[in-house]
């Protein structure tokens, strides 16, 4: 049934349509951006045909899907700034990262959504999942690059938030998941502790995504006394978010990777650049010096190429 109404409202066979996504896994090129950690992190970039198919995907499929109120990332209307503002009046933050995110969360994923949802995929017969699972994936793993796979990401960890909230609200802790970024804050001193073995444990028995795992190395509890960060937002003593040093970095590193972002990560690009002119004016003027009049209000806008 997808495959026959997207041909229908593209205007493309069906074949056309089957075929490319038997095929979709070579349709990408790779460009390299600079992480704030360091190296290099290749975005795979979707062919303009098949971006075309992903995006009619994203809209009239992936976002009719549910997703948790506690994921902020790629959202409209939700951003960093919300996501850390949720945290400011904690005295005690948690954070705990992900590792090889969209890669982790696979094909079988997918396939174990649409089983354990069936009401939502009633008219679709195989031929649709396959075709799915095809245009969406590469090499059967989410790309960091598909406009698909951000909010792809946050539907199929729908049952993981559910979960984690589950944990929190347990403690009467606050949990938000920014991407790959979990974040637990309390008012309370040393529960955070018991809310990091619990979540290692909950991980380790996931059965979707079930490849997810931790990275222990990004594990940071926090306190008043040390800054404390959230998705590059430096929460006060004050109880009010400010720009920081690693978000300046980061937003230098998005505009020097500009034509390599995906529309979801340009759009994100513009609201950093929106807030951090609200805390620091002269800001904007140093990332003009540095790239030019052009590339930042382009980047401002958070416009496609």
């Amino acid at each position: 049934m997808i495959v026959e109404r997207m041909a229908h409202e593209l205007g493309l066979p069906a074949t056309y349509i089957t075929n490319l996504s038997r095929g979709a896994s070579y349709e990408y090129k790779e460009y390299p951006i600079p992480k704030r950690s360091g190296g290099y992190r290749l975005i795979q970039h979707p062919s303009r045909r098949l971006k075309a198919l992903q995006r009619w995907l994203l809209l009239n499929v992936i976002e009719q899907l549910p997703v948790h109120a506690a994921a902020t990332a790629y959202k409209k209307g939700k951003s960093i700034f919300a996501n850390a503002q949720t945290h400011a009046g904690s005295r005690y933050l948690l954070r705990m990262d992900f590792q090889n995110f969209f890669p982790s969360i696979t094909e079988d994923d997918l396939r174990t959504y649409f089983s354990q949802h069936p009401g939502f995929f009633s008219l679709w017969d195989a031929t649709d999942v396959d075709c799915f699972c095809g245009l969406v994936c590469r090499w059967r793993a989410l790309t960091i690059g598909a406009p698909t796979s951000p909010a792809l990401s946050n539907v199929v960890c729908h049952d993981l938030d559910v979960s984690l909230q589950a944990l929190a609200e347990a403690h009467a802790v606050v949990y938000t998941r920014y991407a790959d970024d979990l974040f637990f804050s309390t008012k309370e001193p040393n529960i955070l502790r018991t809310i990091e073995r619990e979540v290692v444990d909950l991980v380790a028995k996931l059965t979707i995504p079930a490849k997810l795992r931790l990275n222990g190395t990004k594990t940071r509890p926090s306190s008043k006394k040390r800054a404390r960060h959230v998705t590059g937002i430096v929460l006060g003593s004050d109880g009010a978010p400010h720009i920081g040093r690693a978000l300046k970095r980061k937003i230098r590193a998005l505009i020097y990777g500009y034509s390599g972002l995906d529309q979801n990560a340009r759009a994100s690009l513009a609201g950093m650049i929106a807030y951090a002119s609200g805390f620091d004016p002269e800001f904007i003027n140093s990332l003009i010096a540095k790239y030019g009049l052009a590339r930042v209000r382009t980047a401002m806008k958070g416009a496609s190429s």
